[in-house]
């Protein structure tokens, strides 16, 4: 059971409003064609020997949070790394609140939405990592499922078609994900490898979580292979998976669309209140309270600003961890 939970946590950080629009999906995979299907392979992976190699080393250098690791990695250059990396935790908190604003239909209610949703990862905190690893271990499996039988559902509504053609710069696109996903997991992963006790536990939970997603990422993208061209282009294009089965179906979409920002955003909250924890001079409760308020008013800067600016460079510093750890392992 606490290995479902661990994964969930980790799937619950990766299920961000990207993921659960369909528009990374899209970006990443559909738009490659058939090659696009190859790549999410290579992208699973990736992920999955990622994740071993992260918590394998976080595992034999006994590190508590991410800043540790930099400190392994690069004494010289690690205090500039760790106030890099919580800063992109703190915007990717950020942009799911923004996304979660954008929810609603007016402005008046994105306040509402984001301020109700500031309180409930604040509660999730409070129960400290293992109160939020039972939380997502309950919430992922969720998410995936009701994305899973709605596109399952597409499918047998409309059939099975494959993109033609495509690119194999889908190879690209396919590392380029994986590290990028990888390089937010880094803080997840160095906050909970504690609790596997052995080489075959990170296996296990490497190989569960990551064979979840990707059984997700074919079935979504199969699905999203039925949509339109300009319905691919759209910012939400997994909402046509939805359009014609009625109100109950669309509303389960966007309690999903919620649930996969807030796991996420519990997930990287996490990461950055355990790294300020190691600061003395104020309460976990305090410190749950200044990260999410500073969350809070970031995610005003918008949600599509936040992450054409954020995440293409957390994808290239992601690869650079990544050839890091794989040259210590080698050394």
């Amino acid at each position: 059971m606490r290995l479902w939970a661990l994964a969930g946590l980790y799937v619950g950080g990766v299920i961000g409003a990207g993921f659960a629009s369909g528009q990374e999906l899209v970006v990443f995979f559909v738009d490659y064609g058939s090659k696009g299907l190859i790549g999410i392979f290579a992208a699973a992976v990736l992920l999955c020997l990622g994740t071993v190699l992260i918590l394998d080393f976080c595992a034999r250098y006994a590190v508590t949070s991410y800043a540790q690791i930099f400190d392994c990695l690069h004494p010289r250059l690690s205090r500039a790394f760790d106030l890099l990396y919580s800063a992109f935790l703190l915007i990717g908190t950020s942009v799911m609140l923004a996304g979660i604003g954008a929810l609603a239909s007016t402005p008046p209610w994105g306040l509402l939405l984001r301020l109700g949703t500031s309180l409930l990862i604040l509660f999730a905190l409070a129960a400290g990592a293992q109160g939020v690893t039972v939380l997502s271990g309950w919430l992922a499996p969720i998410l995936v499922l009701i994305l899973s039988v709605l596109a399952s559902h597409r499918l047998i509504q409309y059939g099975l078609a494959l993109p033609r053609g495509g690119s194999f710069r889908a190879f690209e696109a396919a590392i380029l994900y994986g590290s990028y996903n990888l390089g937010f997991a880094l803080a997840v992963l160095a906050a909970v490898h504690k609790e596997l006790k052995t080489a075959a536990h990170r296996w296990k939970l490497a190989i569960v979580a990551n064979s979840t997603l990707a059984v997700c990422m074919v079935l979504l993208y199969l699905a999203l292979g039925t949509l339109s061209k300009s319905q691919l282009k759209e910012a939400f294009p997994l909402v046509h998976l939805v359009a014609d089965l009625g109100p109950v179906a669309y509303a389960s979409y966007r309690f999903m669309l919620w649930g996969a920002m807030f796991s996420t955003a519990v997930a990287h909250s996490l990461a950055l209140v355990q790294r300020l924890s190691q600061f003395q001079g104020s309460s976990w409760g305090t410190k749950s309270l200044f990260a999410i308020g500073a969350s809070l008013g970031l995610s005003y800067f918008g949600f599509s600003t936040l992450i054409r600016i954020a995440y293409p460079i957390l994808g290239l510093a992601g690869l650079w961890i990544m050839a890091l750890l794989i040259h210590e392992r080698r050394g």
